[in-house]
């Protein structure tokens, strides 16, 4: 009979009492290895992952501190590009990353080919480390142009693989085998079999879930044979021999789907443990550089059982990692919901008055701690077929970082809410085997701390003048006041924490002991660059294979000629007219034109509107939401809050669904702001009144003429993306079929929705009578939103 013993663990942070060099060192190394790094995980929403040519796509970033469990307050900088189906770069823009989330749109070139295309995402972190933690996402794009023809082999080819529990499988003793069936797409698909001796006995049999993975439990003998009969899909059936076991070894097998504790067993043959009898192991349990471990030996027992309290465990994927000195003997992952961290939303529908639905979101709080939340809504028709991401916030999160390979429809297993999704969850965890961790690279020397880069830093050198020079000073930008650069005895200095917008021109001075401004020659170099890039070939790129549909050409005249008007519609656009436009609606309300007095009386944008007789809340930890709101109380219900109602503001005639981009917003790019607080001639929705603001053409301070110009122009090679708002493309019809499959109704990227009372917003739509909205988000607590709602607009009668 097999000896074993159990040992009951109600807790994994206590410290053990017995102790040695090796287990200490391992623990050490582990936790040093992550101490100077900040491992951040990137999940891009789009608003669709099918897309007609003629859209824009829409996204917001949520970057996420592994460590802390929260949004990153650390990385500001995130590169988001559009590729080909070959990796090949099409375009990409520099986001702005605040409290943890970053906005953007991509422009969809209408020459672009139907076909599959990839949205790829990183930090500037992920870039100077060559992380291979970056979000790739595959869309499909339907344009006018047909795909280029591919030969597709249409002949089915299928493939099952078997990955032993730990990663050995060891003769004599009971083991448990995860295998993944999949086609010649890599495509998962149902596989059930039976495995045979070398008698042609049965041995046992195995059927997988509807992704083609599984597990079973088998005790081979020694000197023996097996074979493994797999029917695939229920139509075409192979035989293949199962990987032979090995005559001595250590086995682990893990038991993931009781309540409040976690068994492992680890177990050995008598061969073995004659020669391991008092061999000394370490057991490390960890993930993102914090550990549990203690010395392990199996004494004169063939099976060790050790029962840990979840509390005990860390949140999410758990590495069990067995260690012969420094040798890593074999893994395990496990999921462990140590807490939960997941949140519902309620979507509340008002009134709809033609086009325009009121809805309040309000959060569901089933715990003490929960805190406001930050969420994007994308809001499709309910017939939709556009939206199908392979991952949502919770798997980008809490799955991809910790494996290797890929993953298909990783969001399946998110929110892990169920029985079955956690017997799916931990099967899937078996079959990828090893964890991501490079223990090679763990072991080295201890990793320098690697400065996470702000902004864009600029390097740089005065050559021109030479001589009684003081330093430099940079002139006001769009989003930064300006200031004076020492330089050193050199002529070198340096600019960090820079945002300069995409194309945007910065004016540089020299200044000299009497203080006065030069135009200086610099030689600048930038943290940034626009070089181009591409996804390699062996990137990992998880994928959704469910609903795809076949690429077809979008019909000419799809969309309306006068459609491309929208492309004006940027938050930050040019005016181009040389005279002022002067709303009739308009015309008794305030105007202050801003000169050189009104700019120093009033820095920002947001001082004139505070100043008119608004209150503006601009709280730095409320997730970039900027509200303003009327002073007077209007109302007795509606606002934020309650009786207070927002103004409609317009920047350069487009309207703002949000304010955020007004937080930093300096009045030296403004030429004028209109008020009027009474509304009139807008409606319901002026009752708050309208602000509008017009971005100004020449800088405010120019060189007067006759004069030596006292500054020079450097562009950056690249800047960051200027907000823009969100407008729903014309299409020729409402009613179509391929409308109701894949267009788009509107996209709220910055929604704050506070901890108590709802958030308001309203829906434009056309002619449907249903909507769909996918949210997803995270609180400042670190808890995510996944949602999918369904909301009826009209009733059938």
């Amino acid at each position: 009979m097999k000896k074993k013993y159990c040992l009951l663990f109600t807790l994994l942070c206590f410290s053990w009492t017995v102790f040695s060099q090796t287990y200490l060192s391992i623990r050490e190394n582990y936790q040093k290895h992550f101490k100077h790094s900040e491992q951040e995980a990137v999940y891009i929403h789009l608003n669709k992952t099918s897309y007609l040519v003629g859209e824009e796509i829409w996204f917001k970033g949520y970057i996420f501190s592994q460590r802390d469990e929260k949004s990153s307050q650390k990385s500001t900088n995130l590169y988001v590009g559009l590729y080909d189906a070959n990796g090949i770069q099409i375009s990409k823009k520099l986001v702005h990353i605040q409290n943890g989330v970053a906005a953007g749109n991509l422009e969809l070139d209408k020459e672009l080919s139907s076909g599959r295309y990839y949205i790829k995402a990183a930090t500037q972190y992920m870039i100077d480390t060559k992380s291979k933690n970056v979000f790739i996402e595959e869309i499909t794009l339907y344009g006018t142009k047909a795909a280029a023809e591919t030969q597709k082999d249409k002949t089915k080819n299928y493939d099952i693989q078997f990955l032993p529990e730990g990663g050995h499988l060891v003769n004599n003793i009971e083991n448990t085998i995860a295998y993944k069936a999949i086609n010649q797409e890599g495509k998962g698909v149902f596989a059930r079999g039976t495995i045979y001796d070398e008698n042609n006995q049965k041995v046992t049999t195995f059927e997988s879930n509807t992704y083609g993975i599984g597990t079973f439990q088998f005790t081979p003998k020694n000197n023996s044979s097996y074979t493994v009969d797999t029917t695939f899909e229920e139509e075409k059936t192979t035989k293949q021999t199962l990987p032979n076991a090995k005559n001595t070894g250590i086995n682990i097998q893990v038991n993931n789907m009781e309540t409040d504790s976690v068994k492992v067993a680890l177990g050995t043959n008598k061969e073995t443990l004659r020669a391991i009898v008092s061999k000394e192991y370490t057991l490390l349990i960890h993930k993102d550089g914090k550990a549990r471990s203690m010395p392990f030996s199996f004494k004169d027992t063939e099976e060790v059982v050790l029962t840990i309290a979840r509390k005990g465990l860390f949140n999410g994927v758990n590495t069990i990692t067995l260690f012969d000195g420094k040798i890593p003997v074999l893994e395990r992952l496990f999921f462990n919901r140590k807490t939960p961290k997941n949140l519902s939303v309620v979507v509340k529908k008002g009134d709809t008055e033609k086009e325009y639905s009121n809805f309040s979101l309000y959060l569901i709080k089933r715990r003490k701690g929960i805190l406001e939340a930050n969420v994007s809504i994308s809001v499709l028709p309910e017939t939709t077929e556009a939206y199908n991401p392979a991952h949502n916030i919770y798997s980008s999160f809490y799955l991809k970082p910790y494996v290797r390979g890929e993953i298909e429809n990783p969001k399946y297993y998110f929110p892990n809410t169920t029985k079955t999704k956690r017997k799916a969850l931990d099967d899937l965890l078996i079959s990828q085997g090893w964890s991501a961790y490079d223990w090679t690279a763990i072991f080295q020397e201890a990793r320098k701390n690697q400065e996470i880069e702000r902004g864009i830093t600029i390097n740089g050198t005065v050559n021109f003048p030479v001589k009684r020079v003081k330093g430099v000073f940079l002139h006001d930008s769009k989003k930064h006041p300006a200031r004076f650069i020492p330089i050193d005895k050199d002529r070198k200095f340096v600019i960090k924490d820079l945002f300069p917008q995409a194309e945007e021109e910065l004016r540089f001075s020299v200044v000299d002991f009497n203080k006065k401004f030069l135009e200086p020659k610099l030689y600048l170099t930038y943290s940034a660059s626009a070089e181009k890039d591409q996804i390699s070939e062996n990137a990992r790129i998880d994928r959704s294979f469910l609903n795809k549909n076949e690429i077809f050409t979008l019909p000419n005249g799809f969309f309306p000629k006068d459609a491309e008007a929208l492309d004006a519609v940027l938050l930050k656009g040019e005016n181009n007219k040389e005279e002022e436009n002067v709303d009739p609606m308009m015309v008794n309300a305030k105007v202050t034109k801003i000169g050189v007095k009104e700019y120093l009386q009033y820095p920002q944008v947001k001082n004139i509107i505070e100043n008119s007789g608004y209150d503006v809340s601009d709280d730095p930890f409320d997730m970039q939401n900027l509200r303003i709101y009327t002073r007077k109380r209007l109302t007795l219900e509606t606002g934020d809050p309650p009786g207070h109602i927002s103004p409609l503001i317009f920047l350069d005639e487009a309207p703002l669904s949000d304010f955020n981009i007004l937080r930093n917003f300096s009045t030296a790019n403004v030429d004028r702001v209109v008020i009027n607080k009474t509304g009139q001639g807008y409606g319901v929705r002026g009752v708050g009144g309208v602000i509008k603001i017009y971005t100004r053409k020449t800088p405010l301070t120019p060189t007067a003429k006759g004069r030596r110009a006292s500054y020079v122009l450097y562009t950056p090679p690249i800047g960051f993306s200027a907000a823009k708002q969100y407008y729903e493309p014309k299409y020729r019809s409402y009613t179509s079929d391929t409308y109701q499959k894949f267009a788009a109704i509107d996209w709220k990227p910055n929604i704050t929705i506070p901890r108590r009372g709802p958030f308001n917003f309203i829906v434009k739509h056309k002619e449907v009578k249903a909507i769909t909205m996918f949210i997803e988000g995270i609180s400042k607590d670190g808890s995510l939103i996944s949602e999918k709602r369904i909301i009826v607009l009209e009733e059938d009668e």
